[in-house]
């Protein structure tokens, strides 16, 4: 990391930990110091040039011994690499969103249209059992419209540019309930406003990845996301009544629960998934609402050598 020993042990090591980690960092620290072993805990620790490298931690504590004993790998190259594969899949998400509408949405349009008309002029020529095949062709192209459209939604976050991050939610809401038939609602006293739209997407993929989950794994038949925002902070959440996710899998090595955890980084923020009491998953996502003053505008920024 550039610095000599005797200048790490001149200062508190959490001076050299990055501001947006924190809170995430004390915590680990008085979990550890409770006699619990922290097991690949990342923040990121300033270099001497001013940097910012990614460590991964693995520590136990030595009651007796009143220290703790830790060690850190670097992994600055693939917490980088992470970001451009999750901004790669976001572009081909909705890359492949906007071929789906405009390109096949159209043709199958097309189509549906020919085969209305066909219809239209055998029923004209006294050919009711073909006309009633042609127009049986036009409803099922109709339908296949309708099934690629709501694909094409579910691929983009909707309307962010243009209405913001608590329509985007509520238009989510309303595509859950119809594609799955479980209740889906949005709470929002008031719009979150001043949201960059890397911020915004992030956040939807958020909950977006959290209300596929309380669907497909949780089972679940109602579903809460609640956006808020208090003072310099915002606050996501997705709560379901499903079967609610197991402790081995919020430690286990899932790339959905990972990646929500990164996009959160990302911005500056922290994620919490835990099982609630009686039933169902809450998935949190806190978050700084102003812009952070210059501590690297890259998170993943890293001199090359090593």
């Amino acid at each position: 990391m550039g610095w000599t020993l005797a200048e790490l042990e001149a200062r508190p090591f959490l001076d050299l930990v990055h501001p947006d980690d924190l809170e995430a960092t004390r915590v680990e620290v008085a979990t550890i110091i409770e006699g619990e072993e922290a097991i690949l805990f990342a923040n990121r620790f300033r270099h001497r040039d001013g940097s910012y490298r990614w460590l991964r931690w693995n520590a136990r504590p030595a009651p007796l011994r009143g220290r703790i004993y830790a060690i850190a790998r670097d992994i600055t190259v693939q917490m980088r690499l992470k970001r451009e594969i999750i901004a790669i899949a976001d572009r081909e998400k909705e890359r492949i969103g906007r071929e789906l509408h405009d390109g096949l949405c159209q043709t199958l349009a097309g189509i549906a249209a020919l085969s209305a008309t066909l219809s239209r002029r055998l029923a004209a020529q006294a050919e009711p059992a073909t006309s009633a095949a042609a127009a049986e062709i036009a409803r099922l192209l109709n339908d296949a419209i309708r099934q690629a459209r709501d694909l094409a939604r579910g691929l983009g976050p909707p309307g962010l540019n243009q209405t913001g991050l608590d329509a985007a939610l509520a238009t989510l809401a309303v595509n859950v309930q119809y594609l799955f038939h479980v209740s889906c609602t949005l709470e929002c006293d008031r719009p979150v406003v001043g949201l960059r739209r890397e911020v915004a997407a992030h956040l939807f993929r958020i909950a977006q990845e959290a209300v596929n989950n309380a669907v497909t794994h949780g089972r679940a038949e109602r579903i809460e996301i609640s956006l808020s925002a208090k003072d310099d902070k915002g606050l996501l959440s997705v709560r379901d009544n499903g079967a609610g996710i197991s402790e081995k899998s919020i430690k286990g090595d899932g790339i959905g629960l990972h990646t929500m955890a990164y996009r959160a980084r990302l911005i500056g923020g922290s994620l919490d998934v835990r099982r609630l009491t009686k039933c169902g998953t809450a998935v949190t996502c806190a978050f700084p609402l102003a812009e952070r003053p210059a501590a690297g505008e890259d998170p993943d920024h890293a001199p090359d050598d090593n």
